[in-house]
């Protein structure tokens, strides 16, 4: 692993030049001591400029880096990194609990990134989900079998901004969604049991009788409903 992220900074590097400000490494494989896919690791470059003659001059970068198996690296000019913290809050702050340093100079590390702007990206994520589990809701609950799979299929999607709540809160989100949910219901005093029977059915599917997979779903809904009410007077 380490000579192959030494080979991506010097490719980097001869790509870029002094334009090149850092390479960091992040994703769920850096927070992890074990042996990880190559998939979880996420590679973040941040240069002084980026016009499309330069994009064009890193794509032999970008096809080796793929070709090798992992994921495209994501770009930001260094006005961009700063201009972006307050509108990706939850994503640098994820960055920031594991990472490394592959190149130049950690600008994560002094990046500041504030409660209130969390607060907003988490309501705003939830509130668009929410309403697009409503426009999806029409044409699934024709079935108890396309009722249960919009509930098993989003649920996921919701732990993504449901998990940082409780960085709101102060705490430090566990890895295990079920753990995540009853936490997140105990702080804010809601009854998350839909939530967890959706997780359960996710990981062993049953088969739902029509007014049971209605009852559950109005359960879900009206969870997630409240959960976003709360997160609103955080």
């Amino acid at each position: 692993m380490e000579e192959i992220f030494g080979q991506l900074v010097n490719r980097l590097k001869a790509a870029h030049g002094e334009d090149l400000i850092s390479v960091l490494l992040h994703g769920p494989a850096v927070a992890l001591s074990r042996a990880a896919h190559k998939a979880d690791y996420r590679v973040m470059v941040i240069v002084h400029q980026l016009p499309v003659e330069v994009l064009r001059r890193t794509r032999p970068v970008a096809r080796w880096w793929v070709q090798a198996g992992y994921s495209l690296p994501v770009y930001f000019t260094i006005q961009e990194f700063v201009d972006s913290l307050d509108v990706f809050p939850i994503e640098f702050r994820e960055m920031k609990r594991a990472y490394r340093l592959l190149y130049g100079k950690d600008l994560l590390a002094e990046a500041e990134v504030s409660s209130e702007n969390l607060r907003l990206q988490i309501e705003y994520e939830l509130r668009g989900k929410h309403l697009r589990l409503r426009e999806l809701y029409l044409p699934a609950s024709d079935s108890a079998e396309g009722l249960t799979r919009l509930m098993t299929d989003s649920i996921v999607s919701f732990l993504q901004f449901i998990a940082p709540i409780l960085e709101l809160l102060g705490e430090e989100a566990p890895l295990d969604h079920l753990v995540i949910v009853r936490r997140v219901g105990k702080r804010l005093g809601i009854d998350t049991a839909a939530l967890e029977r959706v997780l359960h059915l996710r990981d062993e599917p049953v088969r739902l009788m029509e007014l049971e997979a209605q009852d559950l779903f109005a359960r879900y809904y009206d969870c997630l409903a409240r959960i976003i009410e709360a997160v609103d007077k955080v």
